[in-house]
């Protein structure tokens, strides 16, 4: 089984959940390189996975190249949302559209962007979902690295090529959260390792939470309160949809100062940015890395230690096989039901622990 950058990551924060992920299927005596993950999704990563396949079809167009269009993906993904237990469809809420709101805001927010990028070339294939595999003998360890590139673009700004990730997020974290993340300094080792002139790594997010809708006053308009969780395009659509052929008439009249204020609020939702990588952060995070690797290769796969923060309960998918066991349950019956066990997985986003 690889290395990649989700093992590492697990590891660090909770050996318990590390081992819950990466060892159980061996204990049940099945192939130990499967990871065992979830029948059931959590919302987040649902909706996350719903977004990032639109993202992929949106990046296929970007480059030119024979795709899904993004409308027929959002309907697949609506005909499997409707097949969904009710219980189930209750539990994700009105996901359909909020998927819908979210992403065409995303396409109006960066309708700009494709003069500044373009989707890299290697020969005459666009450099889109591709895994990156690099071997780690030299430093004495026999699984190779790997991490899947949603896509590397070519700067016309800044010039030379740049990985870009897409993370659908709660919040957008802080600059120390980007500028320390070792997941930009390994993809960058790894693909300057295969010979590709990588500058740096573009951070693409996008605030899951759905802006509000802004309800209807009794006087007949919308509410303009201060305080509203919403942008500029969400406003925009509501004074149509309740105005009409009019709403431009309301828009200047009622709304221009309101409008005015949520210019640049949909920035709290889409935010991107450009960090270069410098060979002593490659270095660094290369070295925290194999520190790592090996200590998960000398790892107590009988007893794993836990690690419990507050946030375990919605951010981890393990967390009631965690409380089952140190209660001193059986949790067999609670594995066979509620897991699955597949081979290694790179596409699936992880739940978003940070919350608004």
């Amino acid at each position: 089984m690889a290395y990649n950058q989700s093992r590492i990551k697990m590891f660090r924060r909770c050996q318990r959940q590390y081992s819950f992920r990466y060892d159980t299927a061996g204990q049940f005596g099945l192939d130990p390189t499967k990871e065992m993950i979830p029948k059931k999704k959590k919302v987040q990563l649902y909706r996350g996975t719903w977004l990032h396949e639109l993202i992929a079809a949106q990046m296929q167009d970007w480059a030119g190249i024979e795709h899904e269009e993004w409308q027929a993906v959002h309907e697949r993904y609506e005909e499997e949302f409707d097949s969904l237990f009710e219980e189930e469809r209750d539990e994700l809420g009105d996901l359909p559209n909020d998927v819908l709101r979210l992403f065409t805001a995303y396409l109006k927010f960066w309708k700009e962007d494709t003069d500044r990028y373009s989707v890299a070339m290697d020969d005459d294939d666009p450099l889109i979902e591709f895994v990156v595999e690099e071997s780690l003998r030299k430093w004495g360890i026999d699984q190779p690295f790997k991490g899947r590139i949603d896509l590397v673009v070519e700067d016309n700004e800044l010039g030379g090529l740049w990985i870009w990730d897409h993370k659908s997020v709660g919040r957008i974290p802080s600059d120390d959260e980007r500028m320390m993340s070792p997941q930009n300094a390994m993809y960058v080792w790894a693909l300057r390792r295969a010979g590709y002139d990588v500058r740096g790594f573009v951070y693409n997010y996008m605030r899951t939470k759905t802006p509000v809708i802004p309800r209807v006053l009794k006087n007949g308009t919308l509410s303009m309160a201060r305080r509203m969780d919403t942008d500029y395009y969400t406003y925009v659509q509501a004074i149509k949809d309740l105005h009409g052929s009019r709403w431009k008439e309301y828009a200047k009249a009622i709304y221009r100062e309101k409008l005015l204020e949520l210019r640049d609020r949909d920035r709290l939702w889409f935010f991107r940015q450009a960090i270069p990588v410098e060979p002593f952060k490659v270095k660094q995070a290369l070295h925290e890395f194999l520190i790592t690797v090996r200590d998960i290769e000398r790892r107590n796969m009988k007893e794993p230690p836990r690690s419990y923060f507050y946030n375990c309960r919605w951010g981890c998918q393990y967390h009631e096989l965690c409380v089952a066991l140190y209660a001193g349950l059986d949790i067999d019956e609670m594995v066979k039901h509620d897991f699955t066990f597949e081979g290694e997985r790179y596409t699936e986003p992880e739940p978003d622990l940070m919350k608004d």
